[in-house]
């Protein structure tokens, strides 16, 4: 089911790491917080343990080591993420950011900091009475073995930060997710609206320039009513202006502006409704592999194998029980090939490895289910291999280019 305009924004915001530094640095502050809540259940022989002192100790030791680590962590994020963009591609950059292992170790960090220097703030101000102190030093020690933990999955986040291998399985994972929300609901879970069919209605027009990032189903739905009819012109990652057509309404039970308010247009593409837009991403990483400066074919070959991996999982099969009033165009089959194996092929047209890959790749997706996907993997051969003859100098590696084509 296809999440609620307002959901998805809540969900996008989350990914973002200030939210999570946010979260750690609120539970931080309540920690520092609580001990007067419960110094009155402590026992009677854990009242007097620890006093101002050795808990004073304890928070300088944590305070000043933490902030020491956060900032030597968030310099290393920056530069890892900046390794990557500039070795990968620099879409990649925006999923990295949003890795939650890397945003939960740095908030932990930051929330520790918080937490001391929110504590020191209080004991200083002479806030906290005596039976507070072995509440505040027990806390200090459940905050410290938490830093620690975090430590040890930060150490193990660093071998592989910023790598070719960690970013290009990023982008898999995210593409992944979105092919297999498409193969759950193709079109959306709507009506399919046939390309060689015009639309129904009065059109509604965009009013600004960007991407459509994602488009809320359930809630043209809703605007279309018992007997209304809704076509959707547009779909995620189409770039669109002032002026170009978006819906068609036949009829509709809302106003213009609430119907308008259901596609999310932005600066930047999104992966969740748009999964060519994650092919484009590994097809730029399989690029950039091949360039002068990299000279990484293995890197490109690897690419190929996930893109072949992912496009099996394409599915243009309507739903069974499709959102009423509701007619959606999906995002082209042949354009997922093209977008996934053209520019690859086009730069690794002199290699044999590449071409060899690429070809046994698209032999496979010959006999995928899908009629556009198998009608485009033997056009993508076809210029694929046009290209190598003329770019490939022994004749046997044409021929063997040639024998592993569909």
């Amino acid at each position: 089911m296809s999440l609620s305009k307002a959901v998805w924004k809540l969900r996008d915001i989350t990914r973002q790491i200030w939210t999570r530094v946010a979260l750690y640095s609120l539970l931080a502050l309540v920690s520092a917080g609580i001990a007067p809540v419960l110094s009155p259940f402590l026992p009677d022989g854990l009242k007097n343990l620890m006093g101002e002192e050795p808990t004073l100790q304890l928070l300088s030791i944590l305070t000043n080591s933490m902030l020491v680590v956060a900032t030597f962590s968030l310099s290393v994020m920056v530069a890892a993420h900046q390794f990557a963009a500039s070795q990968a591609t620099p879409r990649s950059h925006r999923l990295l950011r949003e890795d939650g292992r890397t945003q939960s170790v740095l908030a932990t960090f930051i929330g520790a900091f918080v937490f001391g220097l929110t504590s020191r703030i209080v004991i200083n101000a002479g806030l906290y009475g005596d039976l507070d102190f072995p509440v505040i030093y027990f806390v200090t020690i459940v905050v410290t073995l938490t830093v620690i933990l975090a430590l040890i999955r930060w150490v193990q986040q660093l071998a592989a930060l910023g790598s070719i291998e960690k970013t290009t399985g990023r982008v898999e994972a995210t593409t992944r997710d979105a092919l297999m929300a498409m193969a759950k609901a193709p079109y959306l879970g709507c009506t399919p609206l046939p390309i060689d069919e015009a639309a129904r209605g009065r059109e509604l027009q965009g009013s600004a320039f960007g991407y459509v990032r994602y488009i809320d189903v359930n809630g043209l739905s809703d605007c279309a009513g018992k007997d209304g009819q809704i076509d959707v012109l547009v779909v995620p990652g189409d770039w669109v202006g002032p002026g170009d057509p978006v819906l068609c309404v036949a009829k509709a039970e809302a106003d213009d502006d609430d119907l308008l308010d259901n596609i999310v247009i932005g600066e930047l593409r999104s992966f969740d409704q748009d999964p060519v837009f994650g092919l484009q991403v590994m097809s730029e990483i399989g690029q950039r592999a091949l360039s002068p400066g990299l000279n990484d074919p293995q890197t490109a070959v690897d690419v190929i194998n996930r893109q072949s991996r992912l496009l099996d999982l394409w599915s243009s099969k309507p739903v069974d029980d499709p959102l009423p009033g509701l007619r959606v165009r999906q995002a082209s089959g042949s354009e997922a090939m093209h977008v996934a194996f053209d520019t690859i092929a086009r730069d690794g047209s002199a290699l044999l490895e590449v071409q060899l890959t690429l070809q046994k790749a698209l032999a496979r997706l010959e006999s995928h289910q899908d009629p556009e996907i198998r009608l485009a993997a033997r056009e993508v051969s076809r210029r694929a291999l046009e290209r190598s003859d003329a770019a490939l100098e022994l004749s046997e590696d044409r021929d063997a280019v040639r024998a592993a084509a569909p």
